[in-house]
């Protein structure tokens, strides 16, 4: 592997390639994998080989250079420059042997580790302080060493196994006290205080601290109240590599070095542990899928780093392209503009995501600040929902109050779900509602987006405008799971295409990676949900393939079992297992020839039947039609005014049974009444559903004049194994599911 030198643009896998800007107050260093160009003006004799002593010799320099700067020190370049040749020199020369051949792809798979730790010690933004060619040599070597991996076919097909190796990691136990990072291909990052250490510009660090000042609290002498650090300590050459950067950022900006000034004194510019380790793994560009939502204003910061970064990169070249004629662009640009794009379920939660870039992005010192924002304050606030809640009676208050908070939260404002809106960022304002190809940031719903890919299939290009995606962001992936999932991913699909149309980009500019097909290995997607399902680890295990590696929060659940306020009967019943294909067919034909053998040999009323799948919901409401059965069915498509009968029927023992799925429960959260027996078809994917349906059915019991006992059935396979953490927690569910005995009972 050759130490080269090539001047590139900005990756969005946040590695950096080497790359010099004349007149520049400092060296941008990113990655590009087809450099070919050898520093044989900069470094005596052969080329050095990864492997070789000599490639020992240059790191041990390239570790005094960083330990330098990182003390304030900033060693001459032409005193940089002989250290390392001499270094590198004398080594060469005391060798035996000749240099070791550049590995080939198969000695690439068979030191995969390596791969890792390479790609780990080349940082996001870093900036090392550059006056000439000697200074940047380390950025060189290990931009160079990362291209050549990412140059793997293997690599570029995400990773290559059909069975993907997840590793635990005990980094996040101390932001996370019930949860671990879980990774694949990489290894969670050093978690820092400060904003300055990753390289985020003074002014969006100025303005995340006002965005923040209330919650961050800190006082004038400077104490530190949310301070987090990993167990884990940095590899030396990293942690150097770290304080240079940090010091490069403090030479462009006077006030980044104010802030960066004896930095272990300051307080934290995170407001918890948890923040600050979600935006450690956000800036590490690696796939994310985490299960809290306090983490949403981490990610969002990192959206707006990573748009400053790009367009600050592509702004110096085209300066240095206007004033040196012989200057060769890079290719730094995608097929379009827009770089982020974030999916969310509904209008109240975009309301909320778009301020708080705005907060993040731009300060409304003047009245164009923020263009736009009237109109979207009108598109996106409460509208008719407000007038709505005015003309609630008493009774109907009354209820929605009766309600969780959780669900008041959730659907409190406009709660439409087919929205979509460009942002486009420059350095003096922001515009909502910009064209497309002219934004920076989509925010959208998967409705919306799906919508307009199929009203623009016919003109073709539909998805021209998502070919260069570089950070996918999806927050709320529970309540999207709610609502059509098909949306999901036919976008997902559509991101990082090959576009039809050429839209105004100078092809000569477009990195190799997006001409070759390979946008979605240098895409980081992040997904951030309430808890893990099925479809979820599907979409992150096969559509994300970044090449940065993958990481996920693993949470460990105790369970809802003992949330009930009087003692009930739960019998949990483990049926043949499966495979997924069959699960559906294997579950109904056990239904039929056991449980509802049961149901109808007792003939009693007040039977609930919970679902989780609509289709499974068609599937029993047909066959309790063939059967006869005196039921009632309330689903997501039920009328109001059919629920409202159902419901009534129900309670009053006119209809014995109720089918009843978790969409309807989820959107309208109803207070079921008569119900004396629960049968669980199927688990619900929220925990807390379990505990309220059991608390109604508590009610039954406690009212009822017979005096008999409450009980509640569920079914269960290793399929349902996620769902079974979140209810009975992990110490149960792994009895349960590994135990010869078929039924468990707890009381």
């Amino acid at each position: 592997m050759k130490v080269s030198k090539s001047n590139r643009g900005f990756s969005p896998g946040g590695r950096k390639q080497h790359g010099q800007a004349k007149n520049a107050s400092r060296a941008a260093y990113v990655l590009q994998p087809d450099s070919d160009d050898d520093l044989d003006d900069i470094l005596p004799g052969p080329a050095v080989t990864a492997g070789s002593s000599a490639y020992e010799a240059l790191l041990g320099g390239l570790d005094s250079f960083t330990a330098s700067v990182s003390n304030g020190v900033k060693p001459k370049a032409s005193k940089v420059k002989a250290q390392l040749a001499a270094a590198v020199g004398a080594q060469q020369r005391q060798d035996s042997t000749p240099a070791e051949p550049p590995l080939d792809d198969a000695d690439h798979a068979a030191s995969s580790s390596d791969d890792v730790d390479d790609r780990s010690a080349v940082g996001m933004d870093e900036a090392l302080p550059s006056t000439d060619a000697a200074d940047q040599v380390a950025a060189d070597f290990f931009s160079q060493q990362f291209a050549e991996s990412l140059a793997e076919p293997d690599r570029l097909k995400g990773h290559g196994s059909s069975a993907p190796v997840w590793i635990d990691d005990s980094h996040a136990h101390s932001a996370w006290p019930n949860a671990s990072w879980v990774t694949m291909g990489t290894s969670v990052p050093q978690v820092y205080d400060r904003l300055g250490s990753y390289g985020v510009k003074a002014r969006l660090q100025t303005l995340w601290r006002d965005a923040h000042s209330k919650l961050l609290g800190a006082d004038k002498q400077g104490q530190s109240q949310n301070t987090y650090h990993t167990k884990k300590k940095a590899k030396p050459f990293k942690a150097a590599r770290t304080h240079a950067k940090t010091d490069a950022a403090a030479s462009e900006d006077a006030l980044a070095s104010s802030h960066m000034k004896n930095v272990s004194e300051q307080p934290s510019d995170f407001v918890n542990a948890q923040q600050q380790a979600a935006f450690a793994v956000c800036n590490s560009y690696m796939d994310l899928s985490d299960g809290e939502d306090p983490v949403l204003d981490a990610c969002l910061l990192h959206c707006i780093n990573h748009c400053s970064k790009t367009a600050e990169l592509i702004k110096k070249t085209n300066q240095q392209a206007k004033t040196d004629r012989d200057f060769e662009a890079p290719r730094d640009q995608g097929f379009t503009r827009p770089k982020v794009l974030i999916l969310l379920p509904m209008r109240n939660m975009a309301l909320k995501v778009i301020l708080r870039l705005l907060q993040f992005t731009q300060k409304e010192t003047r009245a164009d600040s923020i263009q736009g924002k009237q109109r979207f304050l009108e598109d996106f606030g409460p509208g008719e929902d407000a007038s709505d809640e005015e003309e609630l009676t008493e009774r109907g208050k009354r209820v929605k109050q009766q309600q969780p908070a959780d669900h008041q939260a959730l659907f409190d404002g406009n709660c439409d779900d087919h929205f979509r809106i460009g942002m486009k960022i420059t350095r003096g304002s922001v515009r909502l509602y910009s064209d497309f190809y002219e934004s920076d940031i989509i925010v959208a719903s998967p409705l919306a987006l799906a919508t307009k890919l199929t009203e623009d299939e016919e003109e073709g290009g539909a998805a021209d405008f998502l070919s260069s995606i570089e950070v996918l962001l999806v927050d709320r992936l529970d309540v999207l799971q709610m609502q059509n999932w098909a949306h999901m991913t036919t976008v997902l699909e559509a991101v990082n295409q090959v576009p039809q149309g050429q839209h105004g980009v100078d092809i000569m500019r477009v990195r190799e990676w997006y001409l070759s097909g390979h946008a979605r290995q240098h895409r980081q997607t992040i997904l951030l949900s309430s808890f893990a399902t099925a479809e979820a680890n599907a979409l992150f295990n096969r559509m994300c393939v970044n090449h940065a590696g993958k990481a996920r929060l693993k949470v460990s659940y105790k369970g809802v079992l003992g949330h009930t306020l009087s003692p009930v009967r739960q019998l949990f019943e483990r049926i043949a297992s499966s495979t997924a294909a069959a699960d559906a067919e294997s579950r109904f034909q056990h239904f039929k020839k056991h449980v509802w053998l049961r149901i109808k040999e007792s003939g009693s009323s007040g039977q609930l039947v919970f679902v989780r799948s609509y289709f499974d919901f068609v599937r029993l409401r047909n066959f309790l039609k063939e059967e006869g059965a005196s039921f009632v069915g309330l689903c997501e498509y039920t009328k109001h005014s059919d629920v409202s009968r159902g419901r009534s029927n129900f309670f009053h023992g006119r209809r014995h049974i109720m089918l009843y799925t978790e969409r309807a429960h989820f959107y309208h959260r109803y207070r079921l009444r008569g119900i004396k027996d629960a049968l669980f078809y199927q688990l619900p994917e929220h925990s807390s559903f379990y505990s309220e349906l059991v608390g109604c059915l508590e009610e039954a019991s406690s009212n009822s004049s017979s005096g008999g006992h409450a009980t509640v059935t569920v079914l269960f396979n290793k399929l349902d194994s996620l769902q079974m953490h979140r209810v009975v927690g992990n110490a149960r569910c792994t009895k349960m599911l590994k135990s010869d005995s078929s039924t468990f009972l707890y009381c």
